[in-house]
């Protein structure tokens, strides 16, 4: 991720990243993976105060541009996010931690032989 502009907006509470996300080979990175990546490259960011604004993919291109605002407080965010962009992280899991799916072990099935039915059927 390279950060194409930085603005630290004092009166909004927030700083404004416009990015660039090369992935060649590879899908759009998600929300989730969007909010790491501003995360890392921005120092004491919080996840749960970080909201990816807009993406913009272009075909045939493996890179991404977007926007993201990260508020210094949970206050300034609440109000200040557009409900529509706070519902669509929630949606997506943006802010929730990923979920590592086990694996699910089968049990054994045990198979009835025919000479149990046999003896069943014989007492």
């Amino acid at each position: 991720m390279n950060i194409d502009n930085r603005i630290d907006n004092e009166i909004l509470e927030r700083v404004e990243l416009h990015f660039t996300v090369d992935h060649p080979k590879e899908p759009t990175p998600s929300l989730r993976e969007l909010i790491e990546m501003v995360n890392r490259m921005e120092p004491g960011s919080i996840k749960s105060q970080t909201y990816i604004m807009e993406v913009n993919s272009r075909f045939g291109r493996s890179s991404t541009t977007g926007v993201a605002h990260v508020y210094s407080n949970s206050e300034a965010a609440e109000n200040t996010v557009p409900t529509y962009v706070k519902d669509r992280h929630v949606r997506r899991g943006a802010h929730s931690e990923p979920v590592e799916e086990e694996p699910v072990e089968e049990e054994p099935v045990e198979e009835e032989s025919e000479d149990s039915e046999a003896d069943e059927e014989g007492s």
